[in-house]
């Protein structure tokens, strides 16, 4: 069981003020002091900073933080392995694109053994990311970027990412230029979300932004994607096996803006989450 004073640093780590962590933990602001100090004292290291009137957290905080991610995520396990059962139950989160694209055969046959559970969270990047620091689920597969100097991650599989339009729309299977692409109106998934990250940033390296677009439409649900660009509504950027959702979707490519993407599955705690993902994916 972890001591109650690392609750209290995790709880000054989300919040950056010793204030809102105090009413928080319903304590007084001396004592989360007290708390930090003493962990700094026994680890021999500085773990938060002012610079002015501005909290910061040290490289020191975010090692920390790492490791008692990964003590969390040993707690859960035990203590699942603690109930007497023979039943294998798994959380996972998996980013949109993956969870309603491509995992399904995966999750499919991990559930015809009887006697294996699974609850699924398909969400954004952010969302997923937070839910794994305080051991909601188990392991996520997540698309795009992230910042993989916090989690644990190994590379499950990459996937282009190409221009997605309807099969009557003038862009259906061609090559067009960067320039060609700002007269469409656009589609893209919700802020914080893989896809949409990935996108923006191949654009802003070339100098471009969102805002280039004829028009952008946020969206945060890939069926109504679909369903927009395929009545030639717009067009939208998804990794490839998104195209195949829809019979009347084409795919294109940008001449200079060739993107893939890594799927890659993250944890906290690489020895207890290997050993479940090779359940699902051996």
């Amino acid at each position: 069981m972890l001591d109650y004073r690392v609750f209290t640093f995790l709880a000054l780590y989300d919040e950056m003020n010793y204030r809102r962590t105090a009413q928080k933990l319903n304590m007084t602001q001396p004592g989360v002091t007290q708390h930090i100090h003493y962990l700094e004292n026994y680890y021999g290291v500085k773990l938060f900073e002012y610079d002015g009137r501005t909290l910061s957290k040290t490289k020191n905080a975010e090692r920390l933080k790492r490791y008692f991610d990964s003590i969390k995520a040993e707690e859960a396990n035990i203590r699942e392995k603690f109930i007497p059962t023979d039943t294998v139950h798994m959380t996972v989160g998996a980013t949109k694109t993956i969870g309603e694209f491509v995992i399904v055969p995966e999750i499919c046959s991990f559930l015809q053994t009887p006697n294996h559970n699974l609850d699924l969270i398909i969400d954004n990047t952010e969302s997923l990311l937070h839910m794994l620091e305080k051991a909601e689920i188990d392991f996520a597969i997540i698309e795009g970027v992230f910042d993989k100097s916090k989690y644990g991650y190994h590379l499950c599989k990459k996937e282009a990412f190409v221009g997605v339009c309807a099969k009557s729309h003038p862009f259906a299977n061609k090559t067009v230029t960067l320039e060609e692409i700002f007269s469409e109106d656009i589609v893209v998934r919700e802020t914080y979300s893989g896809t949409r990250t990935l996108l923006h940033n191949a654009i802003t390296d070339r100098g471009f932004s969102l805002d280039n677009f004829n028009r952008c439409t946020s969206v945060n649900n890939f069926s109504v994607i679909c369903d927009l660009v395929a009545n030639n509504r717009a067009i939208t950027f998804a990794y490839e096996p998104i195209s195949r959702c829809r019979d009347g979707l084409a795919t294109f490519a940008v001449s200079d803006l060739q993107i893939s993407g890594e799927f890659n599955f993250v944890y906290c705690n690489e020895r207890i989450a290997k050993e479940k993902i090779n359940m699902i994916f051996p």
